[in-house]
C-alpha cells in the first residue's frame, strides 16, 4: 500500500466522473486509517499496467482477479466501485492517464472517421462520397459506424441514432470533437466550448448529455479515436472495389463487418471479446431508448400566394383558397410539414425532396377552378388560359418559355 507525506485535497473530474482524493500522512490511499480495518492491498502498478499497455484489461476484470487472490486473517476485499475510485485515485497522484477510469454504460464517443467512401456509379462514372461516422464505447471496445451522406448536423443527428439503435441504449454522456455540429465557440480567448441548442435538444430527449472534447487534446475520446483506426483498416479499406450503389446496401455491409469487429477474440489479451464483455457489463447499464426517435422540429412563416400556395424551401404547398394573402405558421418535423392559421391546423403535406415542385392537395382547390388534371404543370395553364381566348394562351406560352425550367414561370 502507498503511503502519502504530504496533506492535501484535490478533485480529480473527468468526462463527469468525479472523485476525491485524500492524501494523508497517517493514512492509506484509500483515506483509511489502519484503525478502520484491513483489506487485501491492490498491487496499483500492475493494474496500470495492464490498463495502458497495447492489450488492455478492463477494470471489472481486474477486479475478478484481485477478489480471486488468497486474502490474509481478517482482511476483507474491496467492492467493484471502490476497486474503481482507488486505481482512479492512483491515476491522478501518478500522472496517468485518466481513460482507465471508464465506468460500464458512462460514456460514448464519437467523431467522422477522416477517410471518406465512395458510392459505385453503374454508368462508370465517379460515385458520390459518402462519410463515416463511428462511435464507440469505451468501457466494453464496443464499436459502431455507418455511413452517411454528407457531414452536416442532420446526418450527425441520424447516426447518433443509429448508434443507439445498434446499442440498444445510451450511455450517461456524449463526447463528441469540437466540431461545429456539435459545439461551439464561446469566444476568441475562451477555448472551452458551447454545446449548440439543437444538439442539445437532441440528447435531452435521449437523457443524456454531451462533453465536448478540449482542442488539441486526443486523450479526451482517446476511445474512438482508436476505434476510428480499427474501422478505417477493417471496413473503409476492406471494402474498396464494393459494388453498393445505394447508401442502405453500403450501410449493410458496413454493419456486418463492425459486427465482426465487435465479435472477434481474443480481446485486450483475454479470450473475450468486445461483445461478450458488453452483453455481460454494460448492456443492462444503459439508457433505455425513448419510445419515439427525436425529429427535428423547425418553425416558419410563409405568405399565402394569390395561387393559394406557399413557398418553403423552394417547395411550394397548398393550403385552402380562402387564405390568400394571410401569413401563416409553418412547422417542419421529419419528413411532415403542418400549416396553422391563427393557431389552427389548416394543412399537412408530406416534406418535397425536390425543388420547385408543387404539392397540393385537391380539398384546398376552388370549387369554379374547373378542370384540375395536372395541376401546376405547363399543361394545365395552357388549358386555363385558352378558356379566355387565344391571346392569353399565346402570351402563358411565352412565360413559360422564358424560363428555363418552366415551373419557375407558374408563380408569375
Amino acid at each position: 500500500m502507498r503511503w502519502w507525506n504530504t496533506t492535501s485535497q484535490r478533485v480529480s473530474n473527468f468526462a463527469g466522473l468525479q472523485i476525491m482524493s485524500w492524501r494523508t500522512g497517517s493514512s492509506t490511499v484509500d483515506g483509511r486509517s489502519h484503525a478502520q480495518g484491513d483489506f487485501v492491498p491492490i498491487d496499483f502498478d500492475a493494474v496500470a499496467k495492464a490498463r495502458t499497455g497495447r492489450n488492455k484489461v478492463t477494470l471489472q476484470v481486474l477486479w475478478g482477479r484481485y477478489t480471486a487472490q488468497p486474502a490474509g486473517t481478517g482482511q476483507r476485499y474491496y467492492s467493484y466501485e471502490r476497486f474503481r475510485q482507488l486505481v482512479a485515485q492512483h491515476v491522478d497522484a501518478a500522472g496517468l492517464t485518466a481513460r482507465i477510469t471508464h465506468a460500464p454504460g458512462h460514456t460514448m464517443q464519437v467523431d467522422w472517421a477522416g477517410t471518406k467512401m465512395r458510392l459505385c456509379d453503374p454508368t462508370g462514372g465517379q460515385g458520390t462520397k459518402v462519410s463515416i461516422f463511428v462511435a464507440s464505447l469505451p468501457y466494453s471496445g464496443m464499436v459502431f459506424a455507418c455511413a452517411c451522406v454528407d457531414e452536416r448536423q442532420d446526418a450527425w443527428l441520424a447516426a447518433h441514432i443509429r448508434a443507439f439503435e445498434y446499442f440498444g441504449g445510451v450511455a450517461e454522456v456524449i463526447v463528441p470533437d469540437n466540431a461545429s455540429t456539435a459545439s461551439n465557440a464561446i469566444s476568441a480567448a475562451d477555448k472551452n466550448r458551447r454545446v449548440n441548442s439543437t444538439y442539445e435538444e437532441f440528447l435531452e430527449h435521449y437523457n443524456t448529455a454531451a462533453l465536448p472534447a478540449r482542442a488539441k487534446r486526443p486523450k479526451d475520446k482517446a476511445s474512438v479515436e482508436a476505434a476510428v483506426k480499427i474501422v478505417t483498416q477493417n471496413v473503409i479499406h476492406a471494402l474498396d472495389g464494393h459494388q453498393c450503389v445505394g447508401i442502405d446496401e453500403l450501410n449493410a455491409k458496413i454493419t456486418d463487418l463492425v459486427d465482426g469487429i465487435n465479435a472477434a477474440t481474443p480481446f485486450r489479451g483475454n479470450a473475450t471479446s468486445r461483445r461478450a464483455l458488453f452483453d455481460q457489463f454494460e448492456r443492462d447499464v444503459l439508457t433505455a431508448l425513448p419510445a419515439t426517435p427525436w425529429q427535428r422540429t423547425e418553425w416558419k412563416r410563409a405568405k399565402v400566394a394569390p395561387n393559394f400556395h406557399i413557398r418553403v424551401h423552394n417547395a411550394h404547398y397548398s393550403v385552402p383558397h380562402q387564405l390568400v394573402g394571410r401569413t401563416v405558421d409553418v412547422r417542419i418535423t421529419g419528413d411532415s410539414l403542418a400549416v396553422f392559421d391563427a393557431g389552427q391546423r389548416v394543412a399537412t403535406h408530406q416534406l418535397a425532396r425536390a425543388r420547385g415542385v408543387y404539392v397540393t392537395d385537391t380539398d384546398h382547390i376552388p370549387a369554379n377552378m374547373g378542370d384540375t388534371r395536372g395541376l401546376w404543370t405547363s399543361e394545365f395553364f395552357l388549358r386555363e388560359a385558352a378558356k379566355i381566348g387565344p391571346a392569353t394562351r399565346q402570351v402563358i406560352a411565352e412565360l413559360i418559355e422564358a424560363k428555363a425550367i418552366p415551373a419557375q414561370a407558374y408563380q408569375a
